[in-house]
């Protein structure tokens, strides 16, 4: 799965669950820190320019016409699939300040914190 869609997928789980957008994502696995605008129906990733709307069932990436799917287990586990890239994953949100993104086999993860 591509940095940015995992990205994406952190910034989507944190809103839902926090009920806010956040300003700033920072990857605790590149030390890199990527710039967020909310807009009326989503948001946009700065560094990549994508801009992403949302329903209850999945995240729509405007341009290239992907949709992610994604679900919420309980409190702050969430599911899903990338339909660009056919991968699923899995990871925890739960509205505090990080957000924890596995890979479909739990083998490799992506660590994020949320700036608000």
């Amino acid at each position: 799965m591509q940095a940015e869609v995992r990205r994406i997928i952190a910034i989507d789980a944190h809103r839902r669950r926090s009920g806010r957008c956040p300003v700033m994502l920072h990857s605790l696995g590149t030390g890199e820190s990527f710039a967020i605008e909310a807009t009326t129906d989503g948001f946009i990733d700065v560094a990549s320019g994508t801009r992403v709307r949302t329903d209850a069932s999945c995240i729509l990436l405007a341009g290239n016409g992907g949709v992610i799917d994604i679900a919420f287990d309980d409190d702050i586990a969430f599911s899903g699939r990338d339909s660009l890239s056919g991968e699923r994953f899995s990871g925890r949100a739960g509205g505090g300040s990080s957000v924890t993104i596995y890979d479909d086999q739990r083998a490799d993860y992506f660590q994020y914190a949320i700036v608000e």
